[in-house]
């Protein structure tokens, strides 16, 4: 559809550059999960639509070999969608580079970047969780900080069960990242492994258990100095690109905020790390960015518009106002600088 238009066209437009078509959109998918592919590519072609995708090469993995189903399979009877569906719940959850490199093959998809790792940081000692078996598959390791153990940066899925989760915020803020020195982890870790590592977590009482080991060691560490801030900011966006344009040989002028949030440092390291647009999500006082707008800071539509579009899938609006209400009072009740 010619009103389904690319983010490079978009920029275009924002700044004056061509004319949109009349009603056009920008098609955005965030994090470049699977289901991009085994759903989205099919029902993209089917209706002429085009889209960009905002990726964490930092977390992409390699896996040749033949591709996974797709909605077309389902449909012509070689795969069954609970089997498509199945793959969003586990431990591959996200688009390959072989993944990716065949969707930008077809012309319906640019990749960009969503920063390296999408990274959250501990920001002070304050214990507010542990790491359980339920935060290692499908979306759940984008939402649990980086995890420091045996002088490594761990992503949930490779860091030790029963890690403490300490207060945390995107990295991406104008935060200072906590470094604890790592006693309290190595005692978790410990103890889940000697009592049976992942069967320790049906055990109704694990949270007390950690809890009480946690309350006899006290978190102690330090906050990372001005000069370790700006060089982990400037690493997240740098790098992305770099692994983006070295993975698909295009180049990754486009970024999205990861949770939609940074800080004045993000925002000027982004412009000096050489991308032409930022995507944000609901920007004060600009419901949409047009011609003459900023393109390091374009405004989103929200979801919850998407959602009540006519068609099959609608939702309803009491259910969908109750799910913003039900988010909101979870944020609330967690740690700031979340989702």
């Amino acid at each position: 559809s010619e009103r389904c238009i690319r983010d490079s066209e978009y920029f275009e437009v924002v700044t004056g550059r061509r004319p949109a078509p009349p009603r056009a959109v920008v098609l955005t998918f965030d994090d470049g999960r699977s289901s991009v592919r085994t759903v989205g590519w099919p029902l993209m072609r089917r209706h002429g639509f085009k889209g960009v995708v905002f990726v964490v090469p930092g977390r992409t993995a390699s896996r040749p070999g033949p591709l996974p189903a797709t909605l077309d399979d389902v449909e012509a009877g070689r795969a069954t969608l609970a089997g498509l569906l199945e793959r969003e719940e586990g431990p591959d959850a996200f688009l390959t580079w072989e993944e990716m490199q065949q969707l930008q093959g077809t012309g319906l998809f640019d990749f960009q970047s969503h920063s390296l790792s999408h990274a959250r940081v501990h920001v002070g000692p304050e214990l507010v969780g542990f790491l359980e078996p339920s935060l290692r598959g499908g979306y759940g390791p984008l939402d649990v900080p980086l995890v420091a153990h045996q002088g490594r940066d761990l992503f949930a899925p490779e860091a030790p069960l029963g890690a403490p989760l300490l207060r945390f915020a995107p990295r991406l803020g104008e935060v200072r990242r906590f470094h604890e020195d790592g006693a309290l982890t190595r005692a978790c870790a410990e103890h889940v492994a000697e009592q049976g590592g992942e069967r320790f977590f049906e055990r109704p009482d694990w949270p007390a258990a950690l809890r009480a080991l946690a309350g006899r060691i006290p978190v102690t560490g330090r906050l990372e100095s001005e000069d370790e801030r700006v060089a982990a900011v400037r690493r997240e966006l740098v790098e992305a690109r770099a692994l983006l344009e070295q993975r698909l040989g295009r180049p990754a002028l486009d970024l999205c905020y990861p949770w939609h949030v940074a800080g004045p440092t993000a925002r000027r390291l982004a412009r000096e790390a050489g991308y032409r647009s930022a995507y944000c999500g609901k920007v004060r006082g600009v419901p949409i960015t047009l011609p003459g707008g900023d393109p390091l800071r374009l405004a989103r539509v929200g979801e919850d518009y998407v959602e009540l579009l006519p068609g099959r899938g609608r939702g309803r609006l009491a259910d969908i106002l109750k799910a913003k209400l039900t988010r909101r009072l979870r944020a609330a009740r967690a740690p700031r600088g979340g989702r």
